[in-house]
């Protein structure tokens, strides 16, 4: 079985890489799988975690393709300034939508099954894109979201009857194939390297703590107090993560290198604790039950979904450390989150066929051209909303660099 999967595998940060190799682990399970990745930048496994192919060549492949997934992730929005200079490398694919919109929509008209993969949405969508989210809906065979909002908004879009699934991130199955306690020769040789102990907890080095930081090396200090070791652990690559931020705290275990995925997500596996503003870091962290300190969340933001979690603990409730040695974990919830997602994957490849003759590329040129011209007729209230986030999505980048640049001088 070959799939080929869409969502932004060419960005360094932990989830969106770690999304596909997930999927293959679990659905290797079922049967032979090959995971042909498609995003915005070729990457090329020598210098990045995976081969990666850009979304223009989708085309030549759908011949050899038995099933499309768009996802997961936070996926459907039409941002164009999700960071700076990230864009496609061809400029007909439209972005956003190169990667979801396109792929479902362009799958489906060349005769492939569709899977939406556990993907959320941003909650305010334009009114000009009506047309497209309708067809976007209308392309997907098999529909799953991981939040009840995002499910509420597509429905919006979808004809009577439809269904669509609520379906858990699909990180939280990461206990399938990494056994904590089970060391990886990789792991074995990280902790070498860095000269980390057996007990050891995670801080995560991100700009977007800064209101949290005292709280942080307070539970820091405690960690090395009963004789834990600290690492300071970046969890995305170039995503603000900047090793160093907690520079002076004794006794600070630093990383020489970003690990890769795989490697990255045992070391979360095997912590104590865990402390940081990822999502994805805590889901791995609450896989095994380890206790997690985060930020606070809204409650329309894509991090509700550790609503249900026990291990979960937010940074500025003055909460005490514990550690995972402290009691054994409650994994209620997880195990339920896990079973639901083995039905997800198993539904997922059944999704699969061989390609036969009604499979073939079908209207590439015109789909592409296609969002940008509904995108000419958007309302004055639309132009003002995108022009507003664009200049929010600038401040942060600058506001980030200043404390980059004058981190670095200091």
């Amino acid at each position: 079985m070959k799939v080929g999967m869409f969502g932004t595998f060419d960005i360094g940060n932990f989830g969106d890489i770690f999304f596909p190799i997930v999927a293959e682990k679990k659905l290797a399970e079922l049967g032979p799988v090959e995971v042909q990745k498609f995003s915005y930048r070729e990457m090329k496994a020598e210098s990045w975690c995976f081969d990666v192919d850009p979304i223009q060549t989708f085309p030549e492949a759908v011949p050899n393709l038995d099933l499309v997934i768009v996802g997961g992730g936070h996926l459907i929005h039409f941002s164009r300034k999700m960071a700076m200079g990230y864009a496609p490398l061809d400029p007909r694919v439209p972005h956003p939508l190169g990667f979801w919109w396109l792929p479902a929509v362009f799958g489906a008209a060349s005769g492939l099954p569709v899977a939406l993969h556990g993907v959320s949405a941003d909650p305010l969508l334009p009114d000009w894109a009506d047309p497209l989210m309708r067809a976007f809906v209308d392309s997907i065979d098999y529909a799953s979201v991981r939040d009840e909002k995002t499910r509420a908004l597509l429905m919006t879009y979808a004809r009577p009857g439809r269904e669509i699934a609520l379906v858990p991130d699909s990180v939280f199955s990461v206990s399938d194939f990494i056994v904590r306690g089970i060391p990886s020769a990789a792991f074995t040789a990280f902790c070498e390297d860095v000269g980390l102990a057996r007990d050891y907890m995670i801080i995560q080095p991100s700009h977007a703590l800064r209101r949290f930081k005292p709280e942080i090396v307070e539970l820091a200090r405690a960690a090395r107090a009963r004789g834990w070791d600290v690492l300071e652990l970046p969890i995305g690559y170039e995503m603000g993560n900047d090793v160093g931020f907690y520079d002076g705290l004794p006794g600070l275990k630093l990383v020489k290198d970003w690990p890769n995925p795989l490697l990255l997500a045992e070391i979360i596996a095997n912590a104590q604790a865990v402390a940081g503003v990822s999502l994805h870091l805590s889901i791995v962290a609450s896989a095994y039950g380890i206790p997690v300190y985060r930020t606070p969340f809204s409650p329309n933001s894509k991090y509700i979904l550790l609503n249900t979690l026990p291990n979960i603990s937010f940074l500025g409730q003055a909460t005490d450390l514990r550690g995972l040695s402290d009691a054994a974990p409650d994994l209620t919830a997880v195990e339920a989150i896990q079973r639901d997602l083995n039905v997800h994957w198993r539904r997922l490849y059944d999704m699969a066929r061989a390609p036969g003759p009604n499979v073939r590329p079908r209207g590439w040129e015109q789909l592409c051209a296609t969002p940008e011209a509904f995108r000419q007729n958007q309302s004055a209230a639309d132009r003002k909303r995108e022009f507003r986030a664009e200049l929010i999505r600038r401040r942060q980048w600058l506001w980030y660099q200043i404390k980059r640049r004058g981190g670095a001088r200091g």
